[in-house]
C-alpha cells in the first residue's frame, strides 16, 4: 500500500511538473526563428499564404518568421523534413492536407502517415475547386457538360498536374454518374496552358491560378465546387445548382512535428486565430483568392476525418490508379 502510495505521488509530480514546464516553454515560445515549411515552389497558393502569415506572426511574436520552400515528391520532402524536426515548434508545415493523406495511401509504408508523423494545429485557408473548360469550347453548363461526357461514355478528357486535382474531379464525375479518361501533367501550373491550348477538355482546378483568367476570358467557369458560391467568384454556380449533389473545398493547414507540448500547440493556435481574424489578413487572402479557414481543434479533427474517407474510397476503388 505504502509502495502504491509513494507511486501515485511520484507520477503526481511529475505531472505537475510537466504542466509548469509546458506553461513555461509556452510563456517563451518563441525563443528564435519559426520556420514555415512549404513543399511547394514559390507564388502557388500555400506559399502565398505562408508568407502573409509569416509576416504578421514576426511581429506578433518579436522573432522572425521565415519560409522556407522545399519542393519535390508533391510535397514529401517537406512534410517528412517537419515531421523528424525537433518538436518546439519551431519548424512548421504549412500544406494541404489531402497531399498528405493522398501520399500515405499511395506511398504505404514509404511516406509520412499524417496522423501519427505529424500534428495538425490550424486550418489557415480555404479556395473553391472551379470546374473549367477551354473558352471556345460549346460547353455553356454543368449539364451541358455531364450530357456530353455520358454521349462520350469515357472518352471526355479532362488534365490533372497534382493527385488532388485527380482526386476531386473523379469524386466529381462519380457523383455525376460519368465517367471521363484522366490526362497527367507534371504540375497545377502546366495543365492550364493545356487547356487555353486545347490539349483537354475540362479542367478542375483551385481558384487561384484560373480566376484572373476567367475574368479575362481565356477559360470559361461552369461551376464551383463550394456548397455555397464563391466570394472570390460570385458569378459562378455551384455545382449543386447545376444538378450534381456535391461539394470539395480546397484546404490548407498548419502542421507541427508529433509530441509538441500541449501549452506550445495552443499558443499556436490562439495567435494564429487572432492573425487570420485580421481584416487586413482577410483582405490579403481574399485577394489571392483564398478565404481564411482557422478551425477548432475538434472541428478540425472532424473536417480531416471526413476528407480522409471521402479519399480512400476513390483510391481504394477497383481499377482506380493515379500514376
Amino acid at each position: 500500500m505504502a509502495i502504491s502510495r509513494m507511486i501515485r505521488s511520484i507520477s503526481a509530480a511529475v505531472a505537475a511538473m510537466g504542466l509548469l514546464l509546458g506553461s513555461a516553454w509556452a510563456q517563451s515560445y518563441p525563443s528564435g526563428t519559426v520556420k514555415l515549411v512549404v513543399g511547394y515552389g514559390p507564388g502557388g497558393g500555400n506559399d502565398i499564404v505562408a508568407r502573409i502569415l509569416a509576416e504578421d506572426l514576426s511581429k506578433l511574436w518579436n522573432q522572425p518568421v521565415v519560409v522556407e520552400n522545399k519542393p519535390g515528391a508533391n510535397g514529401s520532402i517537406a512534410s517528412t523534413h517537419v515531421a523528424r524536426s525537433a518538436p518546439d515548434g519551431h519548424t512548421l508545415l504549412v500544406t494541404p492536407p489531402t497531399t498528405l493523406m493522398i501520399d500515405a495511401l499511395w506511398r504505404p509504408g514509404q511516406s509520412i502517415d499524417p496522423d501519427k508523423d505529424l500534428k495538425a494545429l490550424s486550418g489557415l485557408a480555404s479556395t473553391p475547386f472551379v470546374l473549367t473548360v477551354n473558352a471556345r469550347s460549346s460547353i455553356k453548363n454543368v449539364q451541358e457538360l455531364v450530357a456530353l461526357a455520358k454521349q462520350k461514355n469515357g472518352e471526355l478528357n479532362y488534365g490533372w498536374g497534382n493527385p488532388g486535382m485527380r482526386i476531386a474531379t473523379e469524386l466529381i464525375s462519380r457523383a455525376a454518374g460519368v465517367k471521363m479518361f484522366p490526362v497527367g501533367y507534371k504540375s497545377a501550373g502546366q495543365s492550364v496552358p493545356a487547356l487555353i491550348g486545347g490539349e483537354i477538355e475540362l479542367l478542375v482546378i483551385d481558384s487561384g491560378p484560373v480566376a484572373g483568367l476567367v475574368k479575362a476570358g481565356k477559360v470559361k467557369a461552369l461551376a464551383v465546387t463550394t456548397p455555397s458560391r464563391s466570394s472570390v467568384m460570385p458569378e459562378v454556380p455551384t455545382l449543386r445548382e447545376g444538378g450534381i449533389d456535391f461539394d470539395w473545398t480546397g484546404f490548407i493547414a498548419l502542421y507541427g512535428p508529433p509530441n509538441l507540448p500541449a501549452a506550445v500547440q495552443a499558443k499556436i493556435q490562439s495567435d494564429v486565430a487572432m492573425v487570420l481574424n485580421r481584416p487586413e489578413i482577410r483582405s490579403r487572402l481574399s485577394g489571392a483568392g483564398l478565404d481564411p479557414s482557422s478551425l477548432a481543434q475538434k472541428e478540425l479533427d472532424q473536417y480531416l476525418k471526413n476528407v480522409n474517407k471521402r479519399i480512400t474510397a476513390v483510391m481504394n476503388a477497383p481499377g482506380f490508379s493515379i500514376e
